[in-house]
């Protein structure tokens, strides 16, 4: 079983990229693989309880978060930093979200066998 990090940066209201990318973490993890989410820069905006794509007219992505449990996704992890740029904390996150330092994160980087950058 490979050991794959996927590391989200795109914010989830500029189009269905963020969508998309969990899309194939959910697919990887349908297949055996380990699969870690990393949430970054302004994707960590998807990472919060307020964050309510349909009234911003985007496909509600919020449904892919129930079924990472359902896809065994290894962890799901937000930039600690990132969210304190975007003015948010962590008690605003939704429930299974670790929260990690940017350098906690970079050194979790080399334990996977793949990380995918989008």
């Amino acid at each position: 079983m490979k050991k794959i990090a996927i590391l989200l940066r795109q914010s989830p209201f500029t189009g269905n990229q963020l969508q998309e990318t969990i899309d194939i973490g959910l697919a990887y993890a349908a297949f055996d693989q380990s699969v870690s989410l990393i949430f970054t820069e302004q994707a960590v905006l998807a990472c919060c309880e307020s964050t309510e794509p349909a009234r911003a007219g985007f496909a509600d992505f919020l449904k892919q978060f129930g079924a990472f449990e359902l896809y065994e996704i290894a962890e799901t992890v937000v930039c600690a930093d990132a969210l304190a740029l975007q003015g948010l904390a962590e008690h605003q996150l939704r429930a299974g979200v670790e929260s990690r330092s940017a350098a906690e994160i970079a050194a979790l980087l080399p334990t996977f066998d793949i990380v995918i950058s989008i």
